[in-house]
């Protein structure tokens, strides 16, 4: 049976799976990104080998593949990822060479709005917006049943100000990335404690009376619950849906947005707030997805 192998690159993990033209999964495997890898050397190495290895085992047609960060899909290059520190990297065009494979490319959210549209919590809904939480945070926006990206940096609102003087590596200072994300809350977690420890861990301190877990939860409910309100009074969207590695955090994190969005919410429609099922596997499905329209 033919595959698109469907790749997520993400800032601590490479998700792969294999995707039918259906958007069903398999053979599922997760290998932890090079670190310290600006040239991105490392990380195409790795991607090459993790492509040949499925490519040893399975019939593929193509290569889906999901980065983070400005994305230029029809040129085929990562343009530029605070996440893992990438300007201008030619990736379709240097696996090519290396897996002799079909390649494309997207940027991450939207490979994860493609999955949620087409198989998700997004299914049946004229307009949704997805909200991937992870290392960094960003959006897709669904418009008619259909993803909206017209240009690179629509979804980017990672980079969007806060009240806070964290220091990004955009240049800017408070990005509601440097609060709202399950990186941000492992580094301030550990700038307060010296415990270097995951996002879901600290969810879990928070409920247990960890002040510094609790001030930080506070912290970030606050700042995304106002992210999501310009949200809302923008797009109007019928349901958020909340994927990336923080929705591990589950229907106690996901209540208490809801209930934090809606008392920022006045004349606006009240959007309904959903956990991905698909969680941490989105990225890799929609990225499998997306090749199976471009390749075939």
């Amino acid at each position: 049976m033919s595959h698109m192998l469907g790749v997520d690159l993400g800032g601590t993990d490479i998700k792969s799976a294999l995707i039918d033209s259906e958007g069903n999964f398999s053979h599922s495997k997760s290998t932890p990104t090079p670190k310290e890898d600006p040239s991105a050397e490392a990380s195409i190495a790795k991607l090459a080998e993790i492509i040949n290895d499925y490519q040893s085992e399975y019939e593929l047609l193509g290569v889906g593949l999901a980065v983070p960060g400005l994305v230029d899909a029809s040129a085929g290059i990562a343009k530029y990822s605070g996440t893992l520190g990438w300007r201008d990297i030619p990736m379709v065009e240097r696996l090519q060479k290396l897996t002799s494979l079909p390649v494309t490319l997207e940027h991450d959210v939207t490979a994860i709005g493609h999955a949620e549209n087409r198989v998700g919590e997004a299914k049946d809904a004229q307009g949704a917006v997805v909200i991937a939480i992870g290392t960094a945070i960003a959006a897709s926006v669904i418009i008619d049943s259909a993803v909206y990206h017209p240009h690179p940096a629509v979804g980017e609102i990672g980079h969007t100000p806060t009240g806070n003087d964290r220091p990004c590596v955009c240049g800017l200072t408070g990005c509601l990335e440097m609060t709202a994300s399950g990186g941000a809350l492992s580094r301030n977690y550990k700038s307060l404690t010296g415990d270097q420890i995951s996002a879901f861990e600290i969810f879990q301190r928070s409920e247990n009376d960890d002040e510094h877990a609790k001030f930080l939860i506070d912290e970030f409910m606050d700042a995304l619950s106002t992210g999501l309100v310009f949200v809302a009074a923008l797009v109007g969207p019928d349901v958020i849906v909340v994927s990336g590695g923080v929705s591990q955090a589950g229907e106690n994190f996901i209540q208490r947005l809801q209930q934090e969005l809606n008392n920022k919410l006045s004349i606006h429609k009240i959007p309904t707030l959903k956990l991905s099922k698909l969680q941490a596997k989105a990225g890799s499905i929609g990225a499998g997805l997306l090749a199976w329209e471009r390749l075939t």
